[in-house]
């Protein structure tokens, strides 16, 4: 059973969810890495990014793992399966999330795909 469930549905969204979540969910300084032509994103372009790319249906989240490395910082890592429609997309990813006046923000993710 995973210590933060709400983190795990907080990812969830992320995948599959309307871009503008994006921008409540993301801290100030958040930073992406996904494969070319994306590449290294900060937080402006990623909600640009995002606003482009047609969403995922679902996604499912195997071989999941939580490290909590302080009370406020707890670091995600598991294989995702986007679907939509036929097609489906697997990566090796991780997010870092961070706690701040009891709301969790993601600061970090990144994708490798399997």
């Amino acid at each position: 059973m995973p210590q933060f469930p709400q983190l795990w549905e907080i990812e969830k969204q992320l995948w599959t969810g309307p871009a503008e979540d994006y921008d409540k969910l993301m801290a100030e300084n958040c930073v992406m890495v996904f494969p070319l032509p994306a590449g290294i994103l900060s937080r402006d372009a990623i909600i640009e990014t995002v606003k482009m790319a047609p969403r995922w249906d679902d996604v499912e989240i195997d071989s999941v793992s939580e490290i909590q490395s302080s009370e406020t910082t707890v670091t995600l890592a598991y294989v995702g399966r986007g679907l939509k429609g036929s097609d489906t997309y697997e990566a090796y990813c991780s997010s870092t999330y961070v706690c701040t006046d009891g709301d969790w923000r993601i600061v970090q993710h990144q994708q490798t795909p399997a």
